[in-house]
């Protein structure tokens, strides 16, 4: 399988997965590795995204990170199989109450072991979660980053919820 059909399958993988999710939502990135650090086109995914401002809403002091160096100081490099338990973590229930979240168990599974299989042996994982705590990476309650490189695609999903 070439480059561009590896990444439209990646894009059709997960077209179902971006919209409302709990109180908030849930993003997925998917492009070109386009620098030797994941977290400079993670940042720019994030303030795409509207989930970064200097200050929340209630005017409390910033918990999001402001720049790449932050936000690579919240991501810790992480095994498949962690990447894989956040992964469907974050996709079968909502962050802050437990709720259904956006597919089934064995739906999630699926998805989630395709993606693996599509961006190859060597992925290199990250996540700012082990889902019991976790470093802010968005101005939100909660939120949970997974990003994976391999084979020169970069994947990152994001779920945001409040409680």
């Amino acid at each position: 399988m070439d480059f561009s059909e590896r990444l439209a399958r990646l894009q059709h993988l997960l077209a179902g997965l971006p919209g409302p999710y709990g109180n908030e939502h849930l993003w997925t990135f998917i492009r070109l590795a386009g620098s030797e650090n994941p977290s400079t086109d993670v940042f720019a995914f994030l303030i795409d995204c509207g989930v970064i401002d200097s200050a929340s809403s209630l005017g409390n002091p910033r918990q999001a990170p402001q720049s790449v160096d932050e936000l690579t100081a919240c991501l810790a490099e992480v095994n498949q199989d962690m990447a894989l338990a956040v992964l469907l973590g974050v996709t079968t229930r909502t962050l802050a109450y437990r709720a259904q979240g956006r597919y089934p168990v064995y739906k999630a599974q699926d998805v989630f072991k395709k993606l693996i299989t599509l961006l190859g042996h060597g992925t290199r994982w990250w996540t700012n979660t082990d889902l019991s705590s976790w470093k802010p990476v968005t101005r939100h309650t909660m939120d949970a980053l997974v990003v994976g490189t391999g084979d020169g695609v970069l994947v990152a999903v994001l779920a945001a919820d409040e409680d």
